[in-house]
């Protein structure tokens, strides 16, 4: 009876060549000539009967061969046809490594010819490898190479550009254009649009460790208006009370942890909880904490309001809602211990006072030696220093100034040329007060001398004279 129906359109049918198995009715298994990835390949003919795949036979030895439930008969006539392509399905077969083709002019395929790698090759360039956990994209000709997220006429991708030294996360119909993200030989670049950055890390020869750059030009941390101008950075912490900013090293541990972590020698933090202004504390393990200084270019030698220096420092109040300067009686700057105790301060009008509870005179000194004495030490043909015949009876010296604490000493003890500006104030207080008793008890011994030489009431007519007026 002829076929009836639609012609088969794909697919092979190959009658297989088994002349040389030997039926006996005892051997089960027989060679096939070639390999079979699966039973439902076969159509079995044995004496005219078609056998059942799985129940009346199986495969063996990786398909190569052909195992009967019952051992055919002596003289037994198998005929046995292979169905391959379309028909029976080539993926239910064991391709051991042989090129399976996709598209039609041959150029898509998928094969396994290395061992545990599976190999997608598109368009004749093997674009995708497979190995356990790993899936590898590229490795052909120089291109684009990308995982494309399909939506909205917004692709998101995710690209190695083709110059194969770039890796783009983006966004965009084209692949380079409109990308967020990218690590090349700089380093990572967050939102690269024509050279325009928003956040850049670079270690290219350390150029730069961080580099943010686009329309605002500023970083804020938990803030969402910055007030400051571009290139800044704007800290907010909130109602927090703590530092808002700190420097730590290893090699610290100064241990003064009621304050801050041992590691910790520089710290920013408010003033007042509630007030504001700034506090800025430097920790130190030895006998320096806090170091200011101010490296200038150029020099500044005036002596009015508008003179300049490496390290100035302003006071000022606020007015409406910008500031002004301080009144006469307004303390400007103070300087203290114990962050409350106050030691040294500067007004408004540049009046200085400092603490001077407890500081003690110089009473039991000449406090004209003294003062003298400061002269004579330095340098006894100092400018504008005249000898004076009564050098020649001070006797003190630089040893004596330095016991009184009027100048300083050395590490190893050395009395030095630094002056207390505090300690000689006393001090000529002390020789004004003294020079005032001498003034009074030679007046005293002159007013006796003249009442006895010329008697009372003319030595009272020469005082009125002079105009000097005795203590009673």
């Amino acid at each position: 009876m002829a076929y009836i129906g639609k012609s088969i359109e794909s697919g092979t049918f190959s009658v297989l060549d088994t002349s040389g198995n030997t039926y006996n009715g005892s051997n089960t298994a027989f060679n096939l000539g070639t390999q079979v990835g699966s039973v439902a390949q076969l159509l079995v003919s044995h004496d005219g009967v078609i056998q059942k795949p799985g129940t009346d036979y199986t495969l063996s030895s990786g398909g190569a061969a052909i195992t009967f439930t019952t051992a055919p008969a002596s003289g037994a006539s198998i005929f046995i046809t292979e169905i391959s392509g379309a028909v029976g399905g080539p993926l239910d077969s064991d391709l051991n490594g042989t090129e399976l083709i996709l598209d039609a002019d041959g150029d898509t395929t998928i094969t396994a010819d290395t061992d545990d790698q599976i190999d997608i090759k598109i368009a004749g360039s093997d674009d995708f490898k497979l190995t356990a956990k790993t899936l590898t994209i590229g490795g052909g000709a120089a291109a684009d190479t990308a995982i494309i997220f399909d939506g909205n006429a917004q692709d998101f991708y995710i690209a190695l550009d083709d110059s194969g030294d770039e890796f783009q996360i983006g966004r965009g119909g084209t692949i380079g254009a409109g990308r967020e993200f990218s690590i090349g030989a700089s380093g990572p670049v967050f939102n690269e649009d024509s050279d325009t950055h928003d956040f850049r890390v670079e270690t290219d020869d350390q150029t730069h460790a961080l580099f943010i750059h686009g329309a605002n030009d500023k970083v804020s941390f938990n803030e969402a208006v910055s007030d400051t101008d571009p290139g800044g950075l704007c800290l907010n912490q909130g109602s927090a009370d703590g530092a808002i900013f700190s420097l730590k090293s290893s090699d610290i541990a100064h241990g003064i942890t009621d304050q801050v972590e041992t590691d910790t020698y520089f710290r920013i933090k408010k003033f007042n909880a509630t007030n504001g202004g700034v506090r800025m504390q430097g920790f130190g393990e030895s006998s320096e904490a806090l170091n200011f200084q101010g490296e200038a270019t150029a020099s500044n030698t005036a002596t009015g309001t508008g003179a300049q220096a490496p390290i100035m420092m302003f006071g000022n109040k606020k007015s409406g809602t910008n500031v002004a300067t301080m009144g006469a009686d307004d303390n400007i700057f103070v300087v203290g211990t114990a962050q409350s105790t106050v030691k040294f301060l500067v007004k408004g009008d540049g009046d200085i006072y400092y603490d001077g509870a407890d500081q003690g005179a110089y009473d039991t000194y000449e406090d004209a030696h003294l003062a003298r004495a400061l002269d004579l030490s330095r340098n006894k043909n100092l400018a504008g220093v005249i000898n004076s015949k009564f050098d020649d009876y001070v006797k003190y010296n630089h040893e004596t100034l330095a016991n009184a604490n009027l100048v300083g000493r050395e590490e190893d003890g050395t009395p030095n040329h630094f002056i207390s500006v505090t300690g000689m104030q006393r001090l000529h207080n002390g020789a004004i007060w003294q020079q005032y008793e001498k003034h009074n008890q030679l007046l005293e011994a002159v007013y006796d001398l003249a009442k006895e030489a010329v008697g009372e009431e003319k030595a009272n007519a020469i005082l009125d004279k002079h105009e000097v007026k005795r203590l009673n």
